[in-house]
């Protein structure tokens, strides 16, 4: 706790040369990692798809799952298409390396002249209560692509970790 205060400390003196407070809030997530999680969901829409993702902790594993959404008689209908279980600290690392915490408060805006696209909304509940919310209509935070390609991953039961 110490550590966080001092860098907290020394971040809120970087922000008077005029940074943001999102930017100042994503150096301070560079340096805490997540150490637990509760919930982690991932919604992502095009075109002609919706998914929903899924990581749930359920104490020393992580549950994956994803859902196909489509709609029925005007009300979303979730349907599973593939579960896999990993251990809560394969998906701790997934998530550290993309760094989810820095992604909170994320809103990436559709670029002018573009009408359609992939769009995503993220939610996760980490480290005991806090919340992390971020979305994107065709831009998205760093390490994305990563995040989304992890959770594929898993999801295929690969043997071999390439986190």
């Amino acid at each position: 706790m110490e550590r966080n205060l001092r860098c907290t400390t020394r971040i809120a003196s970087i922000d008077k040369f005029g940074f943001g407070e999102i930017i100042v809030r994503n150096i301070i997530n560079l340096f805490v990692k997540i150490k637990s999680f509760e919930t982690v969901t991932l919604h992502t829409s095009g075109m002609r798809h919706v998914t929903d993702y899924e990581i749930v902790n359920r104490g020393d594993e992580a549950e994956i799952s994803q859902y196909a959404v489509g709609y029925c008689d005007g009300e979303e209908v979730r349907q599973l298409q593939k579960r896999a279980v990993c251990s809560a600290k394969r998906a701790l690392k997934l998530m550290n390396k993309c760094r989810l915490l820095s992604w909170d408060g994320f809103h990436g805006q559709r670029p002018k002249g573009i009408k359609d696209g992939k769009n995503f909304i993220f939610k996760a509940t980490v480290n005991e209560g806090k919340e992390i919310y971020a979305t994107g209509s065709q831009r998205f935070p760093p390490c994305y692509r990563d995040f989304t390609d992890g959770l594929y991953e898993m999801l295929r039961g690969a043997e071999n970790e390439r986190i």
